[in-house]
């Protein structure tokens, strides 16, 4: 139930900030704030970028907000999609001709697993790696952002400024390339 009263809350709020209301804007700074700026955190290199990211944040938010449906997506799910996609541009402009990709699919030390369980952790990541990086750059780059980062295929259309069926097919076909890899390289 609270849940459900903070998600009608977050979705009243961005219609305010589309209706130019500055107090609603300083509203989800002080709702969501903490959530947005962890998740920058998690997303980017350090906490400086990630404090950088999160002053860009408030007024992409402010920006994008009329475009925001909620018959579409719940307004806490469209404000982490912000936050992922200004974080896949961060590093995209960071790593210039180079794929951002490589350090985000990270190997995370989990204490559940055994010594040998870890390592094979470690070396699946790697394997997956490899093979991303024998893909096209923006094949890799949005099968890492569909499905590391979740966004959506209406999402990566707009960061690629192309049609969500394109988006798709590319999706769908970078899918197939990186299967075959995996199980070419076994």
């Amino acid at each position: 139930m609270e849940n459900r009263v903070l998600e009608c809350a977050t979705e009243e709020i961005l219609q305010r900030i589309a209706a130019r209301d500055k107090d609603a804007l300083r509203e989800v700074h002080g709702m969501h704030g903490n959530k947005l700026f962890t998740e920058l955190v998690r997303l980017l290199p350090d906490r400086e970028q990630a404090r950088m990211a999160y002053l860009e944040l408030m007024p992409l938010i402010w920006r994008m907000a009329p475009k925001y449906d909620p018959d579409k997506e719940d307004a806490y799910d469209w404000l982490m999609r912000r936050v992922r996609c200004l974080a896949i541009q961060r590093l995209r402009e960071q790593s210039g001709d180079q794929p951002f990709f490589g350090r985000n699919i990270a190997w995370e030390a989990d204490t559940d697993l055994s010594q040998q369980e870890q390592q094979l952790r470690h070396h699946q990541v790697g394997r997956i790696n490899t093979a991303l990086r024998t893909l096209p750059v923006p094949a890799a780059e949005m099968l890492v952002a569909r499905f590391v980062y979740d966004l959506t295929l209406d999402d990566l259309a707009s960061l690629y400024n192309e049609s969500v069926q394109a988006v798709g097919r590319k999706v769908r076909n970078a899918g197939f390339a990186l299967r075959t890899r995996l199980t070419g390289a076994a």
